[in-house]
């Protein structure tokens, strides 16, 4: 019996000891990562010392975050819009690698070995994530589809690369401005409120009621005829005549650069002439040509303030709009950009 009694202690012993040193070592994998949730609601495992954490991107409009945060000497691999105003405000990411775009190239990712991952996260892009799973890279996915989203990416990446400080000063940034842009559409009389909605780079392509474009409009006091259009936060091709029957006060046109029209044409055009915004020639480009303010990012916020400038220029006068465009790129990118290097005039 005491043999038995002997036997069963150090059992005992043996378990709790063997407990005790696997606790230590399950504390130190913890430790080697941080959890975050991306913008995807995926809750996902990252290496935890993120001041050196690298980044590689299929999803270009990843880069102005990256420049904004900055990050840049940390860009391993990532796509432009427009390469020309990152050639004026972001020297450092230009050298940046490519990974791919629509398609992901597994081969250089894996070359890369960058610490996290970025893509888009539609249905499109699961196969990019799989891919980098089975890498070993962790994925995060984003979307700036609306001020909130492009607020919260930029919480997710501040946390991400350790950037948390200048994450929360432009987050700050956006809020106060919105804020603003909220107090000063508040002022706009319902009676006086316009029609208006934007085109995109294709004649009867327009932005839904769902996308970036029209969410602005909406903010800053207009009346969008978009309600009854809306396909997954994408353009959609209602048509010319749609966009004739809809007949918009104001009409804004998407800065892309594979704009297959000119404002000018649809002056000249016989056809387009019953248009009330036509008629009174309020059809304006987004700027800016080498920055589309329009497009998902942090450039929302000139955006609206343009829009608001074109259809209530008393609310937005134009030196109010050249101090927000001013400020905007010296807080966000360091740098006195001017409407000649980026193409915009008002």
């Amino acid at each position: 019996m005491k043999r038995l009694i002997a036997l069963i202690m150090t059992l005992v012993m043996c378990f709790s000891l063997a407990a005790c040193t696997k606790a230590p070592a399950q504390e130190e994998k913890k430790a080697d990562t941080i959890t975050i949730k991306d913008m995807m609601d995926r809750e996902v495992e990252v290496p935890a010392n993120t001041k050196e954490n690298t980044v590689g991107a299929t999803y270009g409009v990843a880069t102005p975050f990256f420049t904004t945060l900055g990050i840049s000497d940390r860009v391993l691999a990532c796509n432009f819009k427009n390469k020309s105003f990152f050639r004026i405000v972001d020297k450092t990411i230009i050298g940046a690698e490519d990974i791919g775009n629509t398609e992901l190239d597994a081969e250089a990712l894996a070359a890369l070995a960058p610490s996290i991952y970025i893509c888009k996260g539609k249905p499109q892009d699961y196969d990019k994530i799989e891919a980098a799973t089975k890498l070993g890279i962790p994925t995060l996915t984003i979307s700036s589809e609306d001020p909130d989203e492009v607020m919260y990416c930029y919480e997710m990446l501040g946390k991400a690369f350790g950037v948390e400080e200048r994450a929360t000063e432009i987050v700050n940034y956006m809020k106060a401005e919105l804020t603003n842009i909220d107090e000063l559409a508040a002022t706009i009389p319902e009676e006086e409120r316009v029609t208006a909605m934007c085109m995109g780079s294709e004649l009867g392509r327009v932005a839904g009621d769902d996308m970036l474009q029209t969410i602005m409009l909406k903010r800053v006091g207009a009346k969008t005829v978009v309600d009854d259009v809306a396909e997954d936060r994408w353009w959609v091709n209602v048509g010319v005549e749609d966009v004739f029957s809809r007949n918009p006060e104001y009409l804004f046109v998407t800065s892309s650069n594979v704009l297959d029209y000119k404002v000018a044409e649809l002056y000249e055009d016989s056809s387009w002439s019953a248009m009330t915004a036509i008629k009174n020639h309020n059809v304006y480009v987004i700027p800016a040509k080498f920055d589309s303010w329009d497009m998902p990012g942090p450039g929302y916020i000139l955006a609206m303030y343009f829009m608001m400038h074109c259809m209530y220029p008393d609310v937005i006068p134009t030196d109010m709009l050249q101090e927000k465009v001013d400020y905007f790129y010296e807080f966000l990118y360091g740098a006195t950009i001017t409407g000649e290097d980026i193409g915009y005039e008002f």
